[in-house]
């Protein structure tokens, strides 16, 4: 087997076993401690008055208690 073709089978099983897609970023409009809206400051390359929200991550549940049976 040359390493051509060993390299092919890998980047194969690499794309059949594609994780999930990644979770795309939503934009929100950018508020202060006090809940109020910041507004963009013209000024400056970046734009303030929207961020980036990043994706909620999931806890596992807790795991139950299993209750002994009496004899």
């Amino acid at each position: 087997m040359s390493a051509s073709s060993v390299r092919r089978n890998i980047e194969a099983v690499i794309k059949a076993k594609k994780l999930e897609p990644q979770a795309e970023v939503e934009k929100v409009r950018a508020r202060d401690e006090d809940g109020h809206f910041i507004a963009d400051n013209p000024e400056t390359p970046e734009n303030e008055a929207w961020v980036e929200k990043k994706p909620a991550v999931k806890k596992a549940a807790p795991k139950k208690a299993v209750a002994k049976k009496k004899k």
